[in-house]
């Protein structure tokens, strides 16, 4: 895969690169409701924060695209706790919910992170290849800060998007033509 956007030998993900400051979870449910609206079936996670908590931390939730569900993500501790907040259970079930994203088949995938549990090989990392050797169009959410990682996971180097709806609705058209044109010549 490369960089400039060429498609020869090109699996189907995507990540949208994003900094620490910038909103990418508005980001992707902007393009799902663009990717919809443009009569795209859409499926898999969405990242969304709630409440704050004691600790100052918000909760941390994911919404399976197919139903709505939410799941929360991390484990209350308490204000004096430290350390990993992260819910085995739900991520569990996350993984679960994007297994069952997978086998549906949307047109597109948004995966609400590649974040530095995948990059360490833990988290939904399993999934996240499950997800980039099905062939459905893939978008995943990932830090600038973890693109090297990213890189390494999907391969040298990685196509990106700008954090834009836009663009990612251009790109999964596109991966879609391609997709469509590879089984008309089969």
């Amino acid at each position: 895969m490369k960089h400039d956007g060429s498609t020869e030998d090109e699996i189907a993900v995507a990540g949208v690169v994003y900094d620490g400051k910038f909103d990418v979870d508005a980001v992707l449910s902007a393009a799902v409701e663009l990717l919809r609206s443009n009569g795209l079936r859409v499926g898999g996670l969405l990242q969304h924060f709630g409440e704050t908590l004691s600790n100052g931390k918000r909760a941390m939730y994911v919404e399976d695209l197919s139903n709505g569900e939410r799941i929360r993500l991390d484990i209350p501790r308490g204000k004096e706790a430290a350390g990993c907040t992260l819910d085995p259970d739900g991520l569990n079930r996350a993984a679960c919910a994007l297994k069952n994203a997978i086998a549906q088949r949307p047109d597109v995938l948004i995966i609400n992170r590649f974040g530095k549990q995948e990059a360490e090989g833990h988290g939904m990392r399993a999934e996240l290849a499950e997800a980039v050797s099905s062939g459905v169009p893939t978008v995943v959410a990932v830090s600038q800060s973890l693109i090297a990682d990213w890189d390494k996971f999907v391969g040298e180097p990685g196509h990106v998007l700008k954090p834009q709806p836009e663009d990612i609705l251009n790109w999964s058209r596109q991966q879609l033509r391609s997709e469509s044109a590879v089984r008309r010549s089969a």
